[in-house]
């Protein structure tokens, strides 16, 4: 977010890549650091989850350029977060699935939403409130039951956050009633909201390296 280059030293260069392209943006950064200065690529999120930066190192590896990747906290932790569910559960969902669906980019013939929705698992559909239709329909065929919670998470952790929660077979509605296009995370799968299952690690009768269970 933008506020967080307000932290930036007095005198610092501060730019926003909204209007640049690839080439753009490492000139400036190259630019700056060919003097020595200090140069930071501010991502929102993780970096590393859908952070388009394997361009940006491509760059950076062929000119020889030291660098450093500060991981972030992507927006499916903050979705956990937030809605105060553990994404997994004990003995019945042990898997979380970052995915997106097909927009304008390709997605690779065996990652199709309709074939991982076949797993049950929790599902994180980043960058696809544009085309939530289409992932509705592929996840009803996956196999996720109508009923399944989904959770339409906007700008989450902003001032501007807001949380939609329902069933599969309302997602669509829910996301254009409430006019939720971009910067939405949709959650999918069981593990929202639940409270059953227990974990092992806090079990009295379960021995583990720092305490032995009872008998």
């Amino acid at each position: 977010p933008k506020e967080l280059t307000f932290c930036a030293k007095a005198g610092a260069t501060v730019r926003s890549s909204a209007g640049m392209d690839l080439e753009e943006q490492f000139l400036l950064m190259k630019e700056f650091y060919d003097k020595g200065k200090l140069v930071v690529r501010l991502h929102t999120g993780d970096p590393c989850i859908y952070g388009a930066i394997q361009e940006q190192m491509a760059f950076f590896d062929e000119y020889g350029m030291d660098y450093h990747i500060t991981p972030g906290i992507s927006s499916f932790l903050a979705a956990a977060a937030e809605l105060r569910s553990q994404f997994t559960i004990p003995e019945k969902c042990q898997t979380i699935i970052l995915t997106r669906g097909e927009g304008r980019t390709p997605v690779p013939d065996k990652e199709k939403l309709h074939l991982l929705a076949q797993h049950q698992s929790t599902m994180c559909i980043f960058l696809s409130a544009s085309i939530v239709d289409e992932v509705m329909n592929e996840l009803l065929a996956g196999g996720y039951p109508p009923e399944t919670p989904v959770a339409a998470c906007y700008k989450l952790t902003w001032k501007e956050q807001r949380i939609y929660r329902g069933q599969l077979k309302d997602l669509a509605n829910i996301l254009k009633e409430n006019n939720l296009t971009l910067t939405t995370m949709i959650v999918v799968g069981e593990a929202i909201d639940n409270r059953h299952g227990l974990s092992k690690l806090y079990d009295g009768h379960f021995t583990h390296l720092f305490r032995k269970g009872k008998q």
